[in-house]
């Protein structure tokens, strides 16, 4: 949408007296409705599309997750552990939790923004696995082979990595430095296109497989940082969504179609538009009508 055309919305709105914030909570209210009586994650991703460019179009230079982040990183730690079977201790162990909880910390710092570059993968996964038995070992790469679980995809051959994200490291700054202009256009076809594009990043990096452990949980954060700067919210997957995501990604890694991956993603900046941000406009104004309430009673 055009500053032009969002100015033209957004005076039409105003004829009608109806407040935007109202329009985007109840979008993504209908939303959640559809995705509590398992109406989602349909061939199309025109619903998803559809919310993105409401909330974006309608929210111009307002859309701001950083102080909402922690409340995220609970949340996020909490989901990334079970689909990845942490919380089975016999599985990982609470050293990666806490490994988690560093690295999404690590994510926000100054430090990693200024040297962000591919190799950060491997400073991601040092901090993943900071408080492991042997924290020495991590952001090693593997040397040997593995396959995609549960798909008998072959993954990249481990003496060709370097090669590989190092043939990658042009786009990932290119990525890198066109997050902050997308996030400073305002225009939500380019954050659309920038979404596609980190997606399609994110299975190529998954396909490489850099490590023996932990790719999706640092590849996952990577891919994070990227959406953020770009003024999208940080995603996570839940346990019960990974059916749903590994199919996507046997799709893309196996026969290089992305849609339904780039789809699925879509869902998922919903998700955690809901997360971060409408639930907790339905909380303050729940807050403020019982505050209201409250007044008039004491008044009467």
């Amino acid at each position: 949408m055009s500053e032009v055309e969002r100015e033209e919305l957004q005076n039409l709105l105003d004829k009608v007296g109806v407040d935007p914030a109202f329009i985007i909570r109840e979008t993504f209210l209908g939303y959640r409705y559809r995705k509590m009586t398992k109406h989602l994650y349909q061939d199309d991703s025109s619903i998803p599309t559809k919310l993105i460019r409401i909330y974006y179009s309608l929210n111009p230079g307002e859309v701001e997750f950083d102080n909402l982040r922690k409340s995220f990183i609970k949340k996020y730690v909490k989901n990334e552990s079970e689909i990845e079977g942490v919380n089975d201790l016999g599985i990982h162990g609470k050293e990666e939790i806490e490994g988690l909880v560093e690295m999404y910390e690590f994510l926000h710092s100054e430090e990693l923004d200024e040297d962000f570059c591919i190799y950060s993968l491997k400073d991601l996964h040092k901090k993943l696995f900071s408080h492991a038995p042997y924290p020495e070992c991590a952001g090693n790469f593997r040397n040997d082979y593995v396959g995609l679980i549960g798909s008998g995809i072959g993954l990249c051959d481990y003496w060709m990595i370097s090669r590989e994200l190092y043939a990658l490291s042009p786009q990932v700054d290119y990525l890198h430095q066109l997050s902050k202009v997308v996030r400073n256009s305002g225009n939500v076809d380019e954050l659309l296109s920038f979404l596609d594009l980190c997606v399609e990043l994110k299975c190529k990096l998954i396909w490489i497989h850099p490590f023996f452990d932990g790719n999706g949980r640092t590849i996952r954060a990577f891919i994070n940082k990227l959406l953020e700067d770009a003024g999208f919210p940080a995603i996570y997957i839940k346990a019960n969504e990974r059916i749903e995501y590994q199919k996507a990604m046997k799709l893309a890694i196996g026969e290089n179609d992305y849609s339904s991956i780039k789809e699925f993603y879509r869902y998922k900046i919903c998700d955690s538009i809901i997360e971060l941000d409408i639930n907790d406009r339905i909380q303050r104004r729940n807050q403020k009508n019982s505050t209201s309430t409250e007044k008039k009673y004491i008044k009467q």
